[in-house]
């Protein structure tokens, strides 16, 4: 007699990035539920909710396992990233996170710093910050580490050729085992400062994931799941569009190269939500794509029926959003969604952690007269990296006045600037406001380019690799812009961004590249400032400003700038435009 198949249930999140109080709903908080043309919008988010959804989903199937596709720390909140993001750990610990590949801002602090959010010990003393029961070590004065356990199979160790973490997981549900293959994409080196991933070498995705799928199969699990830290996006409308339209991005490279070995993957990165039969979009490969969307607004439900002698039978997911729990709300919400309560325990943690931050995080630096936002896409909070926006214009100002010994040029790179200030009167800026805004804790950095280097590093605005990442098809912009400091000004022709600039001429107008309106001399040596995370090799595709001379880590905290900034020039107003597109 046949083995009975075993139902098992994959609860799935990624990109949560400390977001462990409900983001705002401008930024991460909503999602968009089909009921009807335009679909119904709800309120989402919040770990203490998240934790009852979890429970809820674990109740209707005894086989589950909570996982995720990276980022879960870093680029937070001030909340968690005041205490370096233990407090987004312990609060993943309780809701019971078990396995997660790393993402790209896993070592936005560098791989030691992984190394201790996974094994536990306090942040080393230093600058203010490695205070014990202050910002590091807050329970009971020790800080355990991660109980879940990060999975990086493309992070080798250049030295010795192993991974840097482990590479896989096996979980077993009676008769049958799931394996787990976790990574980041290859990339990862260029969206991070690099003495963060020294002596680490980032693999190819495919070719590691079909090696380690093959092991884990001939190992005897029933079903290969990979959770990448890698994505793509749709043009759906609402969540749970599983006609998934449009479906495009870096995974689809990844997903067309794998092996029949592979069943499902959770991915993640660019913050979309979808749930794709991968099959029925490219007819290539039968596997189920997920992906929840950003910051605990939602997590994925990915049913597996597997039998014991023969693998995978089915697979189906949904996307379940977090719906914090509102009376109003539950009598309108279309069938099949529910809202849920606060879970009693993290939401006491997160009033916990809250509360700690909260004497700091509420002390006012400024004002500003109005909102001062990203650029962000048409009728969207996502943030347009083809445009100019005034909040980074902003930062490159706080550069160039915060910098010891002073600078001619500041610029800031766009994936810096996450958050907008939101103008709530009377205009009150706080610490934690401009943490959100810019929490990474980069360093300024200073160097020197010639004028020519500074045409060239604005060429590689639209390189073939970020023309390729970020494009906006309703404006026509591609590439990643940098804000400027004030008195830089150029014009740019959108026309030429995608041809040969050797051939075809620069997009950069002769003449416009101007320093308080003098044209810049291209033999002329310019100071430069900017953050650490920019003069590493590959940066976000920009490579001139690390090919600089003299470049010297001042020590100053890009943060520590932008305080310093609101406290002098406050009431601050959004900045004018610097740059001019043309076409």
């Amino acid at each position: 007699m046949a083995a009975k198949p075993v139902n098992v249930r994959l609860i799935a999140m990624n990109d949560f990035h400390g977001n462990f109080a409900p983001p705002s709903t401008t930024n991460g908080g909503s999602m968009v539920l089909p009921n009807g043309g335009a679909g119904q919008k709800v309120t989402v988010g919040g770990a203490a909710y998240l934790a009852t959804l979890v429970k809820n989903l674990k109740a209707q199937n005894a086989n589950s396992i909570v996982v995720g596709a990276g980022d879960a720390i870093s680029a937070s909140p001030f909340e968690s990233s005041i205490t370096h993001d233990e407090a987004t750990v312990d609060i993943l610990n309780t809701i019971g996170l078990e396995v997660t590949s790393v993402g790209n801002h896993e070592f936005d602090r560098g791989s030691a710093e992984l190394l201790r959010m996974q094994n536990g010990g306090c942040f080393p003393a230093g600058n203010g910050q490695g205070v014990v029961g202050t910002d590091t070590c807050l329970v009971n004065g020790v800080y355990p580490g991660a109980k879940f356990k990060y999975l990086a199979a493309n992070v080798n160790v250049t030295a010795t050729g192993k991974t840097f973490l482990p590479a896989t997981y096996i979980k077993r549900f009676g008769t049958v085992s799931v394996g787990f293959v976790g990574l980041t994409f290859q990339g990862t080196p260029t969206a991070v400062s690099a003495a963060g991933v020294a002596g680490l070498e980032f693999k190819e995705e495919s070719a590691v994931i079909n090696q380690y799928a093959a092991q884990l199969k001939a190992n005897g699990v029933n079903a290969v799941v990979v959770l990448i830290h890698q994505g793509g996006q749709t043009t759906a409308t609402t969540i749970n569009d599983k006609t998934c339209p449009g479906f495009a991005g870096d995974i689809t490279s990844i997903v067309d190269k794998l092996s029949a070995d592979v069943d499902v993957i959770v991915s993640g990165h660019t913050h979309q939500e979808y749930v794709c039969n991968y099959a029925a979009k490219t007819a290539k490969k039968n596997i189920l794509l997920t992906s929840t969307g950003f910051y605990g607004g939602a997590v994925s439900a990915i049913d597996l029926v597997l039998q014991p002698s023969k693998g995978l039978v089915s697979a189906s997911a949904n996307t379940v959003p977090v719906i914090q729990a509102d009376a109003a709300i539950n009598a309108t919400l279309p069938t099949g969604f529910t809202s849920v309560a606060k879970d009693a325990t993290v939401d006491a943690l997160v009033s916990k952690y809250k509360s700690l931050s909260a004497t700091l995080a509420g002390q006012g630096v400024g004002t500003i007269t109005a909102s001062i936002n990203r650029a962000t896409l048409p009728s969207s909070t996502t943030r347009d990296e083809t445009a100019e926006g005034a909040l980074g214009a902003l930062m490159a100002d706080s550069y160039l006045m915060g910098v010891p010994g002073g600078a001619d040029i500041a610029f800031v790179n766009p994936g810096s600037v996450r958050a907008d200030l939101t103008y709530t009167a009377p205009g009150t800026v706080t610490y934690s406001m401009l943490s959100t805004v810019e929490p990474f804790g980069n360093n300024l950095t200073t160097l020197s380019l010639t004028g020519a280097q500074i045409q060239s590093l604005l060429e590689e605005q639209w390189n073939a690799a970020n023309r390729a990442i970020k494009f906006n098809t309703a404006t026509g912009g591609a590439g990643r812009l940098l804000a400027v400091s004030k008195g830089f000004t150029y014009s740019f022709d959108n026309s030429k961004i995608a041809g040969n600039f050797a051939t075809a001429g620069s997009p950069i107008v002769a003449g416009s590249l101007k320093l308080n309106g003098v044209a810049i001399d291209p033999a002329k040596s310019y100071k430069i400032v900017t953050n650490s995370f920019m003069v590493g090799a590959l940066a976000d595709n920009f490579t001139v400003m690390a090919k600089g001379s003299t470049i010297t880590d001042t020590k100053m905290l890009d943060l520590d700038a932008f305080i310093a900034y609101f406290k002098a020039n406050s009431p601050v107003s959004p900045p004018a435009p610097r740059i001019t597109r043309l076409n």
